[in-house]
C-alpha cells in the first residue's frame, strides 16, 4: 500500500508561508505520509492551507485522504468554467475592487506587464480617464478650425493635456478605490464567490470542499480540531491580532471573543458558520474544574446578553479547520483581514460598564440576563473589533511549534527561499533543494544584497524600494531566519528553492510549473526521510534522527548550564538599594515574608530554592555538558507566551 494504514514512525511537520508556493507542499506530505504517521502539522498562511490539509488527509487517511492530496497540484492547474486555471480563479474580488484586481493581476507571469497593467486601469476606470481626458480632446477638436503651425501645436498641446488629465483621474479614482479597502476588510478578494467568477469556485468553499474530501466526510459534518484531536492529530495555525499587535496560534483558550454571523457569512460557507453559531462554548468551569458558580454563570450570561447580535467564539473542540485556515490566509490587500468582536477593559468606559454589570447582578440574583442587558444599555460594553490578518506577518515558519527540550518524534520544518546568487536551478528537482547533512553544515545562509545604483531615476526608487522592503522582511522575518541557523533547528528544516517566476503572487503558473513546484517539495521531503529514517553516506541506518536527539540534549542542557550560572551569580550578588537580598526572601534558612505564597509554603520554597542553587553549583561553569557546545550556543530565556505550546484545552481563560 502506497501509504500505510498505520506507520511504525510518527513526526511532526511545520510549513513556511508563500501564498501560491503552497504547491510545494502537497507532495512533500505526501512523502513523508508514506513512512510516517502525522502525529502534528502547524503552519502560517499557505502553510497554514498545507498544515490543514495534512491534518484532513492524515484524518482519512484509510479513506483516500493522501491520495486526494497527492492530486491537488494537477486540479488546480485544470480550466475552470471562466477558462483560466482553477488556482487563478480561486481569488475572486469584489465588485468595487474589481478593477484594481484586474490591474494587479495584469501581465501576471507574462511580457509587457506595463501596457497590460495600463490598459486594465484605463478599462476599468474608463469614466474618470474619459473625464480627464475630455479638457485635451476638447482642444484637439477646436484645432481644427485653425490655420498654419497654430493646428499643430494646438493638437499636441491638446495630445498633451488628454494623457496627463486621463493619468491623473485614473490614478487618482485607482487611490480612491483602494482606500474603500479600508471599510471592506482591508482586502480586495474576500475569499467567497465574487465579481468575475463565472462560475468558478472561490478559495474559501474550495478549501473547505478539499479539507471535507480529504477527511472522508463530504458532506457529513464541518470538519472541526475537536475531530481531529479525536484521532489524536495536533492541528495549529498562526494567524495575527493586528488590534492588539501579536500573533495569536489557533485554536485558543480564551472565550474573550465574539463574532457576527452576517459578517461570517461574507467569509465562509453557510454550514459553516451555521455550525459556529450553534456551538457557543460551555460556561466557563471554576479553577478546580467543578462547574462555576452562580454568580459567574450569571455573569457569562449577562456579558453575551450585552454583546446583542454577535455570538461567542466557540471552544477550541468546536472551530472549524477552514475558519483557522482562512484566518491564517489573509495575505495584506489581496484577501480581506477577519474582524472578531473583544471587549478592551484597559478603556474607563468599559470599566465602568463592567462595575455597573457586577452591581447589576448583585442587586438582582433572580432576574434573566436579557433584562440585564437592557437595564444597562445606558452605561453599555464597547465591544470593539479585532482584526486577524496573515499568520506570516509576525511568524512565516513557527518552527517553535511542537517543540519540547527533549523531542519524542521528529518536528521537521519546509523552508521556501530565492535562489541564492550563486545557485542556478536545475532540471534535477533535488538540487533545488537543500538539507545539511553534517553538524558544522547550514551555518551559513545566503546574504541579502541591496541595490544602490541611482544613476537614473527610475533605478534610484527601485533602489529605495528595495531598502524599504528589506526593512519590513527584517523586522517580520529576523526570528525565522536566527532559527534556522540554530543547533537543532538547522538540521531539521529543508529548504526550497524558487526562481520569480515560481509561487508567490505567481496566480498564473501553467501547469508545468506547478509541477515542478509540487516535485521540488517531494525531493525536499524524500531528503528528510533518508536523511532521518533511511542512510546518509557511509553513517547508520536512521543516524539523523539519533544525532538529532543528541544535539537537542546538548542545547538544551548547555542552555540550562548558563541559565543555572546567570542564576546563581544573581542569587548571592548585592541587592541594589533597600531590597531584600534574594537570601532572605527563598533559600536556606530565609524568613522574610513570603510576598505571594502562603505562609505555610515558606519551607517548601526554602528547600526547592537550596535544590535549585545546589545544582548551580554542582553544574559549575565548565562542566562535561557546556564544554564546546553546538554552535551557535543557545540561550534560555523567559519569553512572552504567544501561546504555541500551550494545550487549548489544558488551562482556560475564565471571560473579564
Amino acid at each position: 500500500m502506497k501509504y500505510p494504514e498505520n506507520p511504525p514512525l510518527k513526526c511532526d511537520i511545520v510549513m513556511k508561508g508563500g501564498i501560491t508556493s503552497g504547491v510545494i507542499y502537497p507532495r512533500a506530505i505526501c512523502e513523508l505520509a508514506k513512512s510516517y504517521r502525522l502525529a502534528s502539522v502547524g503552519g502560517s498562511s499557505a502553510g497554514a492551507i498545507a498544515a490543514a490539509g495534512a491534518a484532513a488527509a492524515e484524518f482519512g487517511r484509510i479513506t483516500g485522504g493522501f491520495e486526494i492530496l497527492e492530486e491537488l497540484p494537477a486540479a488546480i492547474t485544470e480550466k475552470s468554467p471562466a477558462g483560466d486555471s482553477v488556482l487563478f480563479r480561486l481569488f475572486q474580488p469584489t465588485k468595487r475592487a474589481y478593477p484594481l484586481y484586474r490591474a494587479l493581476t495584469a501581465g501576471m507571469s507574462k511580457r509587457a506587464k506595463a501596457p497590460r497593467i495600463i490598459g486594465a486601469l484605463l478599462v476599468g476606470f474608463w469614466l474618470p480617464a474619459l473625464g480627464g481626458a475630455s479638457p485635451g480632446i476638447l482642444l484637439i477638436l477646436l484645432s481644427r478650425f485653425g490655420h498654419g503651425p497654430a493646428v499643430w501645436a494646438a493638437g499636441a498641446g491638446g495630445l498633451v493635456v488628454a494623457v496627463v488629465g486621463a493619468a491623473v483621474c485614473v490614478a487618482w479614482a485607482a487611490l480612491a478605490r483602494l482606500a474603500g479597502a479600508a471599510s471592506a476588510g482591508f482586502g480586495l478578494c474576500t475569499g467567497m464567490p465574487g465579481v468575475g467568477a463565472k462560475g468558478a469556485v472561490a478559495l474559501a468553499p474550495f478549501l473547505h470542499q478539499q479539507f471535507q474530501t480529504m477527511s472522508g466526510q463530504p458532506n457529513g459534518k464541518v470538519l472541526t480540531f475537536g475531530d481531529l484531536r479525536a484521532k489524536d492529530i495536533d492541528l495549529r495555525v498562526m494567524t495575527t491580532n493586528l488590534t492588539r499587535r501579536q500573533p495569536m496560534p489557533m485554536p485558543w483558550a480564551t472565550k474573550e471573543y465574539f463574532f457576527e454571523p452576517a459578517e461570517m457569512r461574507a467569509l465562509f460557507p453557510e454550514d459553516v458558520v451555521q455550525w459556529m453559531e450553534d456551538h457557543p462554548p460551555p460556561l466557563t468551569p471554576g479553577p478546580d474544574g467543578k462547574p462555576p458558580s452562580d454568580i459567574v454563570t450569571r455573569a457569562q450570561k449577562l456579558l453575551r446578553a450585552q454583546a446583542g447580535s454577535k455570538r461567542p467564539w466557540p471552544a477550541p473542540d468546536d472551530v472549524p479547520v477552514i475558519v483557522a485556515t482562512r484566518m491564517s490566509l489573509s495575505f495584506p490587500l489581496l484577501i480581506t483581514a477577519v474582524a472578531l468582536y473583544a471587549v478592551d477593559y484597559s478603556l474607563v468606559a468599559n470599566q465602568k460598564a463592567s462595575a455597573a454589570a457586577q452591581k447589576w447582578l448583585r442587586d438582582n440574583p433572580n432576574r434573566p440576563a436579557a433584562e440585564g442587558a437592557r437595564d444597562l444599555s445606558d452605561i453599555p460594553l464597547i465591544f470593539d473589533r479585532n482584526w486577524f490578518s496573515d499568520g506570516g506577518i509576525c511568524a512565516n515558519l513557527p518552527v517553535h511549534f511542537f517543540d519540547t527540550p527533549l523531542p519524542g518524534r521528529p518536528t521537521y520544518a519546509i523552508d521556501l527561499e530565492e535562489f541564492p546568487p550563486d545557485r542556478t536551478k536545475s532540471k534535477h528537482e533535488p538540487d533545488n533543494c537543500y538539507l545539511p547533512t553534517n553538524n558544522g553544515e547550514g551555518l551559513l545562509r545566503p546574504w541579502t544584497r541591496l541595490q544602490t545604483s541611482s544613476a537614473t531615476t527610475v533605478a534610484g526608487i527601485k533602489a529605495l524600494g528595495s531598502f524599504l522592503s528589506q526593512i519590513v522582511n527584517t523586522a517580520r522575518g529576523w526570528l525565522d531566519a536566527a532559527q534556522l541557523v540554530t543547533p537543532g533547528y538547522r538540521d531539521r528544516v529543508v529548504t526550497v528553492y524558487h526562481d520569480n517566476t515560481e509561487g508567490g503572487m505567481n496566480l498564473t503558473m501553467p501547469a508545468e510549473v506547478v509541477t515542478e513546484l509540487a516535485d521540488r517539495g517531494q525531493a525536499a521531503a524524500a531528503k528528510l526521510v533518508q536523511k532521518f529514517v533511511g542512510t546518509v553516506g557511509d553513517k547508520p541506518e536512521g543516524w539523523g534522527w539519533n544525532n538529532q536527539r543528541w544535539i537537542r540534549f546538548r542545547t538544551s542542557t548547555a542552555g540550562l548550564n548558563t541559565w543555572l550560572a546567570k542564576f546563581n551569580e544573581n542569587y548571592h550578588a548585592a541587592a541594589s538599594g533597600a531590597a531584600l537580598p534574594y537570601a532572605d526572601l527563598a533559600g536556606l534558612n530565609a524568613s522574610a515574608p513570603l510576598p505571594s505564597y502562603p505562609p505555610g509554603d515558606r519551607a517548601a520554597v526554602n528547600n526547592l530554592t537550596s535544590s535549585l542553587l545546589d545544582l548551580a553549583t554542582a553544574w559549575g561553569p565548565n562542566n562535561a555538558l557546556s564544554v564546546d557546545p553546538p554552535k551557535p550556543p543557545p540561550q534560555l530565556r523567559l519569553m512572552p507566551d504567544d501561546g504555541a505550546d500551550r494545550n487549548p484545552l489544558a488551562s482556560p481563560t475564565p471571560e473579564p
